[in-house]
């Protein structure tokens, strides 16, 4: 069965939206070479700077959200950018 992963967080002091921005463009190109039933992946900010990456998955066991503990260059790169306290994930089943 399909899910979605939903990952809130905001950034680290310092990085702004620019900066992070192209951060994210090359984490999505990581995430859809090296996450195995990745379909989708999109990411948001909302007005207060709240950011939102949603990713679907075409089954559960696909979903892993300790993949931003990858030691790649990219993921470090942009995990060091979110302020890990802030960092929330859920994971929902499609209906």
């Amino acid at each position: 069965m399909a899910v979605l992963e939903v990952e809130t967080f905001t950034l680290v002091t310092g990085i702004d939206a620019l900066a992070f921005r192209a951060l994210d463009e090359q984490m999505q190109e990581w995430c859809y070479v090296n996450r195995p039933g990745l379909a989708r992946r999109t990411t948001a900010r909302a007005n207060n700077g709240t950011y939102v990456v949603v990713t679907l998955f075409g089954e559960a066991s696909n979903s892993d959200s300790a993949y931003f503990k990858n030691t790649d260059a990219v993921v470090v790169a942009w995990s060091a950018a979110i302020s890990e306290s802030s960092r929330n994930v859920a994971v929902y089943s499609l209906l």
